[in-house]
């Protein structure tokens, strides 16, 4: 699958996910597992982008000033998404740092999808389009993977980001559920 295809559809699946818990009343109402989920998708997410399409970007694309200004998004996004997970759920201003990450990553999907990508789809053939979507389609659902059985073992989603490629390592972590240690 083309790469920017790809990414492009994880933007829309990610931005849903986040809809989802600032729409829910109260906001972030619902499981944890589908708090999790969503921070999970936008770690991964900025992980398996800065871990390819900056890569290529840099070596086809040279200091862009729009590419350098949508990997430095990356920081504010996983910023974001620190501060929620290390929030509670019932704090007053959860809501208005939930809608601020949503807010985020949809400002990060349409600058890449405006400016980044036509820019990289342009300095890539379609074939290297294709393998790095398969790249990035493989890590990420390796790095949703690794959240998944982080769940079922009981261990901090931190600890499979040891587990994941050297590049991905620094990820979103969370605290240990109470009672769990």
């Amino acid at each position: 699958m083309d790469a920017l295809d790809l990414l492009e559809q994880q933007h829309r699946d990610v931005c849903a996910l986040l809809s989802r818990l600032v729409e829910a009343s109260p906001v972030g109402a619902g499981s944890d597992e589908a708090f999790y989920a969503a921070l999970r998708a936008v770690e991964a997410h900025v992980r398996v982008e800065e871990a390819y399409v900056y890569i290529a970007c840099a070596s086809r694309l040279g200091d862009d000033a729009s590419v350098r200004e949508a990997r430095e998004e990356h920081t504010r996004i996983l910023d974001a998404a620190r501060v929620a997970l290390a929030m509670s759920r019932t704090a007053p201003q959860f809501a208005a740092v939930i809608a601020a990450l949503r807010e985020r990553f949809e400002k990060h999907a349409d600058v890449e999808e405006d400016v980044v990508f036509p820019k990289l789809k342009r300095s890539l053939t379609d074939e290297e389009l294709d393998v790095l979507g398969e790249e990035i389609e493989r890590s990420y659902n390796r790095l949703l993977a690794g959240a998944d059985e982080t769940r079922t073992s009981k261990t901090r989603p931190s600890e499979d980001a040891s587990r994941a490629e050297p590049h991905m390592r620094r990820g979103v972590r969370r605290p240990a559920p109470r009672g769990a240690i």
